[in-house]
């Protein structure tokens, strides 16, 4: 079991990738042309507008009509934050984990996730569960990142399923079941992360055919 817990995390080296939201939605949000559009936002944030001030922040972070600068980005972003706008929250989490735009403050990082979590947000539950598994920026908590990764998984986030998946081998903030690792191990392999089919393969050779059974309940009731 030990060889399979760490070809899964050999395999999975995806999961330890920030899954940042934020990032896709600017890809897909239509640019903001130069300093007309800037001063719009400048002006609608300075009134108070949450949504203006992460606007600014996607700008200067990405470069439209001005320099990128993602130190500046950053200060707009915890504006915008602060307001409670929940996509600014999990961008400045992400900011303050990887170290974009200025230090490194994993316990910071974790305030915000856990800020966007509390709103729903699925990539912010995953994020902070990452950091909680460890106690990356404070104390380790693995019944909570387990939790956490759950709902993650529940909502969408397939690299929270492998995780899971992982935490249930070992018995490491859950109570360890081979049945409950296989059945989240077939939710990523259905979700389409790469190696969990085999994976699960793997673990369900050496089941019997009421676990692979019950496994398989298990990912039905997630994943239909």
């Amino acid at each position: 079991m030990g060889k399979l817990a760490t070809a899964l995390v050999m395999s999975s080296a995806l999961v330890a990738l920030i899954f940042d939201v934020s990032a896709r939605s600017l890809a897909q949000e239509a640019p903001v042309d130069g300093s007309y559009g800037l001063t719009l936002y400048e002006k609608a944030a300075e009134r108070g507008s949450a949504e203006a001030a992460y606007r600014l922040g996607q700008i200067h972070q990405a470069g439209h009509g001005v320099p990128a600068d993602a130190a500046r980005a950053r200060i707009w972003f915890h504006r915008a934050a602060e307001k409670g706008f929940l996509p600014a929250q999990l961008k400045l989490g992400a900011m303050l984990q990887t170290g974009l735009g200025g230090p490194v403050d994993l316990a910071e990082a974790a305030r915000w996730y856990r800020a966007a979590a509390v709103q729903g947000s699925a990539a912010a539950q995953y994020n902070l569960a990452s950091l909680l598994e460890y106690g990356r920026g404070g104390t380790a908590d693995p019944a909570a990142a387990a939790e956490l990764y759950e709902a993650a998984a529940r909502a969408g986030v397939s690299e929270a399923a492998v995780q899971l998946a992982l935490m249930f081998m070992e018995g490491r903030g859950v109570a360890e079941s081979q049945v409950s690792a296989l059945a989240w191990l077939s939710v990523a392999a259905k979700d389409g992360v790469a190696g969990a089919a085999a994976l699960a393969d793997q673990l369900a050779a050496k089941m019997s055919a009421g676990e692979k059974q019950a496994a398989a309940a298990q990912a039905a009731a997630v994943r239909p």
